[in-house]
């Protein structure tokens, strides 16, 4: 159960961001406000308010970016439908997805209405209610998307993102170290309580940190896009010849520190993305993230019809360690039972209280387990859901291939879509869909609906000079203060003159 302090934290962390936007410029308070309230506020603790959403560590930071970007930055705000005819018209393929996204709850709530009986358990069916909590849920959760989609868009904030990642990294790695040497105990000391199950992160003779996340598997995902973006930034350095040995090193470290985390599926992913990053250009960056984009829709069909060699997968878990192959072994027989089950409602889903699961008939004991983010939508919202979830993820990868030119010879850009493929890729084994993945998603799009002017302005511009990323004056009511007063010296001949007169 969480202490007090771990609530203090959660209630107090709209003044931290409140703090963060009023010393830097709204693109990077907006950055930390997401990604230091992800990596530092308590897990699985929340206020629950009635007929409101759930205000946890993912929400609170959500909100208090949106709130102290419409503050601090009104300008931006309201200039969003002046763009070009081009981000006008992405606008409205946005739109239409968004729409459907926010349909399919209430689709899936009409077709959810009857209780379902497993022995002594019953499913209640799902109400009207069910389906507002539901939308104001994705509402909340997607927020990030919009903001960077405004704000993140440039290649002069693509750049930072992607150092806010690996500066992250690099400073994370003090607790991940302290972790991986004493065991997982930092959330416990701290809020009071652990998040998972202990016995999940004794691994190897050792164990997998957690610090302040709900489960060591997110480690893994966090230090995979920290390496890459790291990576990047070390091409980047190279492309335009600026000191790039500092990027080199982090490399070098954050991979490291991936490898004692014990987190063998995030490092393959991190191998295989970054010999990408390493050793192609822009377009072959791009036509990766395309296929990886096609391949992460058809998924359920592909694993369905059994195109995916899952066979050949096992044999090379088997490899590599039985345990590994027997836990893989178990997440295909879910998956399996799980598609059965979503198959029964192909088209809008099951919905929430766990209807799209596995219960003994007898008994009323779960007998399945979710992992993979695909197996989730796609049983709770079906296929309209599943397709508006992940249409929304990739539109900027599509927008790319449709838009080449606007890539542009940054390398900041296909970063982003690398780090992008990276997480699509682990979200057929896991379920989190986490607010920087549509941080990174909403960057993306954003920086593909504008065109090369708008994009490539030079890193040195002053701030002023920039369209969309100036960091527009605080209200009154937040300043520190008046404009600083001239010197004595300055003022004599002035008010001489006057006198004079």
């Amino acid at each position: 159960m969480p202490n007090g302090f771990a609530y203090f934290v959660l209630m107090t962390w709209p003044l931290v961001a409140l703090v963060l936007f009023r010393f830097l410029p709204v693109q990077k308070a907006l950055v930390w406000t997401l990604l230091g309230g992800y990596l530092l506020l308590p897990s699985r603790t929340a206020f629950d308010f009635p007929l409101l959403p759930s205000l946890d560590k993912s929400s609170i930071p959500n909100l208090s970016a949106l709130v102290l970007c419409l503050i601090f930055a009104p300008k931006q705000a309201a200039a969003s439908g002046q763009g070009s005819d081009t981000e006008r018209r992405g606008l409205w393929f946005v739109r239409l997805v968004l729409v459907l996204m926010l349909l399919a709850p209430l689709f899936t709530v009409y077709n959810n209405s009857e209780p379902i009986f497993f022995g002594p358990r019953t499913l209640p069916g799902l109400r009207f209610y069910d389906a507002v909590a539901t939308v104001l849920s994705l509402l909340i959760s997607i927020i990030p998307f919009f903001l960077a989609w405004r704000y993140l868009s440039r290649v002069e904030d693509q750049t930072y993102v992607l150092k806010a990642f690996a500066i992250a990294g690099l400073l994370y790695s003090v607790p991940v170290l302290f972790e991986v040497r004493f065991s997982p105990q930092l959330h416990t000391w701290t809020y009071g309580f652990f998040p998972h199950e202990f016995l999940q992160h004794m691994r190897q003779g050792g164990f997998r940190p957690v610090v302040f996340l709900s489960h060591g598997l997110l480690i893994g995902s966090f230090y995979c896009m920290a390496t890459l973006a790291a990576l990047v930034l070390w091409r980047e350095a190279l492309r335009t010849g600026k000191v790039s040995t500092g990027w080199l090193f982090s490399v070098v470290w954050l991979i490291g520190i991936l490898v004692v985390s014990k987190n063998l599926g995030a490092l393959v992913i991190t191998v295989a993305i970054g010999v990408l990053i390493l050793f192609t250009g822009r377009r072959v960056m791009v036509f990766a993230a395309v296929i990886v984009a096609s391949l992460l829709i058809l998924y359920p069909a592909l694993r369905t019809s059994g195109v995916i060699p899952t066979s050949t997968i096992l044999a090379a878990a088997q490899s590599v360690s039985q345990d590994r192959a027997s836990s893989l072994q178990f997440r295909l027989d879910n998956e399996e039972k799980l598609m059965a089950r979503a198959n029964e409602k192909p088209v809008f889903g099951w919905g929430s209280w766990g209807r799209n699961q596995i219960f003994d008939p007898e008994t009323g004991r779960m007998t399945s387990v979710t992992d993979g983010l695909w197996i989730i939508l796609i049983g709770m919202y079906g296929w309209l859901g599943y397709a508006a979830h992940f249409g929304l993820l990739t539109m900027g990868i599509w927008l790319a291939m449709v838009r080449r030119g606007t890539v542009g010879a940054s390398l900041a850009t296909p970063g982003i879509m690398m780090l992008l493929s990276g997480m699509l890729v682990d979200f057929i084994p896991n379920g989190w869909l986490l607010p920087y993945v549509w941080l990174l998603a909403g960057s993306l799009t954003g920086g593909m609906l504008l065109g090369n002017e708008a994009r490539d302005l030079p890193a040195d511009a002053p701030e002023r000079a920039r369209a969309s990323g100036a960091r527009a004056a605080p209200p009154s009511w937040l300043a520190q203060g008046a404009a600083p007063r001239p010197r004595r010296s300055e003022r004599q001949p002035e008010e001489r003159a006057s006198r004079t007169r």
